[in-house]
């Protein structure tokens, strides 16, 4: 792509889809034109260099950037600095699901920000800085639960699981509960229930236009998305991760020794886009020796950013004493 297409910055919602070419009902048109606004690229890259500057109390991430590409951080969704990570969010899935931005944020804004951080990785060497990419981790609330939890166990026809559930996991005639189902599903493909406040959810999962690579591709990015989600996830002491993903992304993740399994006698769907998805789970105990049976250098990468640094700025370097590798093995 020449100098002269590309777009540096994240693009404007309408320039992604027909915001006004009836997606946003009449009575979303306001928040709509709000979220846009919100999401225009000098405002993001401003917010960005902000962030960079003082996002992060006592440190200053300029001063530690030197000449590399990129800055991992993580950016609570409450945060005043989250757009950063929702103008990624919200026109991809807008663009992939075709919905409005309103109506994603509906769906995940009030529900579940207040548990959710964004791993979100902000390349430095754009014009203005630019968020790349973002994954969403969403913490365990029993009120709200999970977001893939919920759509894989409701009881509902567009649920495209439920009727694998049912005839899998229940006998006829049996009374279906998420409860049970979920106590089932466990025990079948772990050998016990999956606890899900030791766990966290990957809600979504998103790269800017111009950070996507083929469809299923793991890039720097996204590489940078799965080193982030495991140590994030040491840090604060827990077990498990549970996902729903497209097949591509799935299928090219788990070449490195199988971190993620999948649920019994569940087959892949189509769940809200165009693309089958699989739900998985992956057990933080074992993993990364799965991971380093497969090839030591990978489990270095996910686990500790081995090779990852050299162009990134990574959370165990400017805050060591949340990340650092020695923290990290206290927790284990």
């Amino acid at each position: 792509m020449s100098s002269e297409a590309k777009v540096h910055g994240p693009q404007l919602p309408e320039q992604l889809y027909p915001t006004l070419n009836g997606l946003v009902s009449p009575e979303d048109q306001a928040q709509e034109a709000e979220w846009i606004e919100r999401f225009g690229i000098e405002r993001i890259g401003d917010l960005c260099n902000d962030f960079l500057h003082n996002g992060i109390e006592g440190v200053d991430l300029t001063e530690q950037i030197k000449d590399r590409q990129y800055v991992l951080a993580y950016i609570p969704a409450e945060s005043p600095y989250a757009d950063i990570a929702r103008s990624v969010e919200a026109p991809t899935f807008a663009k992939f699901f075709k919905r409005s931005l309103t109506q994603h944020d509906r769906e995940y804004g009030g529900k579940y920000d207040p548990t959710s951080v964004f791993a979100t990785v902000i390349d430095v060497s754009t014009p203005l800085p630019t968020p790349a990419g973002v994954l969403r981790i969403c913490d365990y609330d029993p009120e709200v639960g999970f977001k893939d939890v919920n759509d894989l166990l409701v009881d509902d026809p567009e649920n495209p699981w439920i009727d694998e559930i049912k005839s899998n996991y229940f006998e006829e005639g049996e009374t279906y509960t998420e409860v049970e189902a979920w106590k089932r599903l466990g025990k079948r493909a772990a050998g016990h229930e999956l606890s899900q406040p030791d766990g966290y959810d990957i809600a979504t999962h998103a790269s800017g236009p111009n950070y996507r690579g083929a469809h299923g591709d793991l890039n720097g990015v996204s590489m940078l998305f799965f080193h982030a989600c495991l140590r994030y996830a040491r840090a604060n002491d827990k077990k498990n991760l549970f996902a729903i993903f497209d097949i591509p992304p799935f299928k090219n993740l788990q070449q490195y020794g199988e971190p993620f399994e999948v649920y019994k006698d569940l087959e892949p769907h189509p769940y809200g886009g165009p693309y089958d998805t699989i739900p998985a789970y992956c057990e933080l105990d074992g993993v990364i020796e799965r991971m380093a049976k497969f090839d030591q250098g990978v489990a270095d990468l996910f686990e500790k950013g081995t090779g990852l640094e050299v162009n990134a700025l990574l959370p165990n370097e400017y805050l060591p004493e949340l990340y650092s590798d020695e923290v990290i093995a206290r927790h284990k």
